[in-house]
């Protein structure tokens, strides 16, 4: 009777990664219904593009690289890379905004390491800074929500009005206003997002003016922001109650994002520092904090080092988000992090089966003293 013979691990779970992959799309989809209510169909725009952009520059770099193409297209993890990075580019926005974005989180973020698995940056994260840094006025010019209003005619966002103008928008050369009987081009819709109104209000000569309207925009009722954020928490306890994601990186940012918007705020100071009901469901923090911060290759493996990683995400964002000079901090605060990913795991590292428990920073500690 012959038995083969395999290497570790000999115990493993039922996650693979094309099925995690698969969870993560299917959790941002509460999310997506949100957006595309409020904000018609320009995400789904951007999800095309960049979902196309970055199986096209995977399936190059495989090529190049003479891997299997097959293999790493169906993993998922460049369409989750794509979604989340559609999540981030604002909707109308002009079509080689996600193209190029994509390219970038794909080549520059993921490939130059060497594939899934190698990379130490965030790779959506790597596409969204390269291009809010490169395009900032495009990067931050959404298309008004709930409704679009064009020479006083009021159109649905989910109408095929709205589905013409919204190509038009990402494909200008196209003209398709005049089907729609406009007899002129459309440059675009501009449109505040809470942070935006904060930041300007916080750095206006007339700021206090502006606070009873800020106050107002803190529940970001009329924009939808709140209830994408809701989507975006709904599909994060999904994640956590499949196992996906652990509950220390979330935790974690989350209550020091709270901690210090409670310390930070005064009331009738929503327009410098924003309120805390702002800081968690009118900003990126949801989407930052359950599918963002908690990719497991760019993000520390023990849970104390999790847990430190959280509360400095949570310093970051806060940081940059109030006294920084860009809109929100998620994508600039998650690469600082990511650097810190090696320190921490080398520092708390767990403990091998076998040896004496031993820390990174007590062994230090100990060579200094025989020095001594």
């Amino acid at each position: 009777m012959t038995q083969a013979l395999k290497s570790s691990p000999h115990l493993q779970g039922s996650n693979n990664i094309t099925k995690t992959m698969a969870y993560v799309l299917l959790a941002c989809a509460p999310a997506y219904a949100a957006a595309t209510w409020f904000f018609g169909w320009g995400l789904t725009i951007n999800i095309v593009l960049c979902m196309g952009a970055a199986l096209a520059s995977e399936a190059l770099i495989m090529r190049i690289r003479q891997r299997s193409i097959t293999e790493s297209l169906s993993d998922g993890s460049a369409l989750v890379t794509a979604l989340l990075l559609a999540f981030t580019i604002p909707p109308g926005a002009p079509w080689w905004i996600p193209i190029l974005g994509a390219m970038l989180a794909i080549t520059i973020g993921k490939q130059v390491y060497g594939g899934i698995g190698l990379n130490i940056f965030n790779p959506a994260m790597v596409g969204y800074a390269a291009l809010l840094t490169a395009f900032p006025l495009q990067m931050t010019g959404w298309q008004l929500p709930n409704v679009l209003t064009i020479d006083y005619e009021w159109f649905s966002p989910l109408s095929w009005d709205a589905f013409l103008i919204s190509i038009n928008l990402t494909f200008p050369f196209l003209s398709l206003t005049q089907d729609i009987g406009l007899d002129h081009e459309i440059d675009g819709f501009a449109k505040a997002t809470p942070l935006l109104f904060h930041k300007l209000a916080a750095h206006s000569a007339i700021a206090g003016q502006w606070t009873e309207q800020a106050s107002l925009f803190d529940r970001s009722s009329d924009v939808g922001w709140e209830w994408i954020n809701l989507g975006f928490l709904c599909g994060g306890l999904f994640l956590l109650f499949k196992r996906i994601i652990t509950w220390h990186i979330p935790v974690s940012l989350i209550v020091t994002v709270l901690a210090l918007s409670f310390y930070f705020y005064q009331p009738g100071s929503e327009a410098v520092y924003g309120s805390p009901y702002l800081h968690l469901f009118g900003t990126a923090t949801m989407i930052g904090a359950f599918f963002i911060a908690t990719d497991p290759v760019s993000s520390p493996a023990s849970p104390a080092g999790k847990i430190i990683y959280g509360i400095l995400l949570g310093i970051f964002i806060y940081c940059i988000r109030v006294w920084g000079s860009y809109l929100d901090s998620i994508a600039f605060s998650v690469l600082l992090a990511n650097g810190i990913t090696p320190l921490l795991d080398y520092g708390l590292r767990p403990r091998i089966f076998g040896e004496t428990p031993r820390s990174f920073w007590r062994d230090k500690l100990s060579r200094k003293g025989e020095q001594a």
